[in-house]
């Protein structure tokens, strides 16, 4: 083709799309269409691209975002969590301490802890969040709340009671099948009735473009126009990076914890890094931690391990024993002075 060849064909394209694709979706697709054309030899494509450009805005308009930026607000994670039932609350928090994408939370194992999880002293608990389960391929590590790890412990804990034997390997959220983990369409659908509940405005949006569903019996059925949330579980993900942002964490560091890419801050490997660096990590987590608290209230000063919190508890102990030894001993001069003020004296204490 000529370069108004291309441009004709572009222009009947756009219009043959513009009724079931939404335009960033449409302008997309065009992006893909010329860097196939490009690499196939078809270089006049350079040389009309603004045309094409024009072309789209004349037929399809100016290219907007249709769903908002996944915002969910602190009040309203805390009113979801006061109607969610354990499993659930303990998912939910879980996502918004950790900033783990839904199928990550979900697939998430007992043995993917790497502190201990039943040691209810540490302020937040290191998990390593597996390749397969990583959306840049490699392995990572992030952080959750104390919070959400006492949901965790009381989820599982509910589970051996009803018989079922906690192992390293088991999920920690399972669906009917105690041996599988909760899906993520599942989980959606969960998240979804739990914002109606808590009155949380999910701000639904109409999407162009061809949407399937199943109806009894298999049957599929197409249609014109389907629905996407403005609130969904990835804000969960929106609010944890916002929460170390505004808690001044290091942004090298909640780029790690977020499981991104380090290439930009010339680091090759996330998991190496997170490794080399675990304590730093989890110092620059707990400046964050009581943004990440939502029913639980601050514990006060939190400490970066469990060895250090038994040593000030031993210490205050000592404190307190002191602090009784003086008042026997205030209380015993008092006596004396009373009693026996001449012995007093003797002794140079009056």
């Amino acid at each position: 083709m000529d370069e108004e060849g291309l441009i004709e064909w572009f222009r009947e394209f756009f219009i043959a799309k513009r009724n079931s694709l939404a335009p960033k979706s449409l302008w997309n697709f065009t992006m893909g269409v010329k860097a196939l054309l490009i690499e196939n030899g078809v270089k006049a494509i350079d040389r009309v691209s603004r045309e094409i450009a024009r072309e789209f805005r004349r037929t399809i308009g100016p290219v907007k975002t249709l769903l908002r930026k996944d915002v969910i607000t602190k009040d309203e994670i805390i009113q979801i969590l006061k109607i969610a039932p354990l499993r659930e609350r303990a998912i939910i928090a879980l996502m918004a301490s950790s900033g783990l994408r839904v199928r990550a939370a979900l697939n998430l194992r007992l043995e993917s802890f790497k502190d201990n999880l039943w040691d209810e002293s540490l302020p937040c608990y290191a998990i390593e969040i597996s390749e397969e389960l990583s959306k840049e391929g490699e392995p990572y590590i992030t952080f959750c709340s104390w919070e959400a790890a006492s949901y965790i412990r009381e989820l599982l804990r509910m589970r051996e009671g009803r018989g079922e034997t906690i192992k390293p390997q088991s999920y920690l959220f399972t669906g009917v099948d105690s041996e599988a983990p909760l899906s993520v369409s599942r989980f959606e659908t969960l998240w979804r009735d739990l914002c109606r509940e808590a009155g949380v405005d999910l701000r639904p949006v109409k999407i162009k473009g061809r949407h399937v569903k199943l109806v009894k019996g298999g049957e599929r059925v197409y249609s014109a126009e389907g629905k996407r949330y403005n609130i969904r579980p990835h804000s969960l993900r929106k609010f944890f990076r916002t929460a170390l942002a505004i808690s001044g964490v290091d942004r090298m560091a909640a780029e790690a914890m977020m499981g991104h890419s380090l290439s930009s801050f010339g680091v090759e490997s996330i998991y190496n890094y997170a490794i080399s660096r675990l304590d730093y990590l989890r110092g620059e987590y707990l400046k964050a931690l009581n943004n990440l608290l939502f029913l639980k209230e601050p514990r006060g000063v939190e400490i970066i391990n469990g060895v250090a919190r038994k040593r000030i508890e031993e210490l205050e102990e000592k404190l307190m024993a002191l602090e009784e030894a003086v008042k026997f001993y205030e209380n015993l001069m008092k006596h004396l002075q009373k009693k026996n003020p001449k012995l007093l004296r003797e002794l140079g204490l009056e």
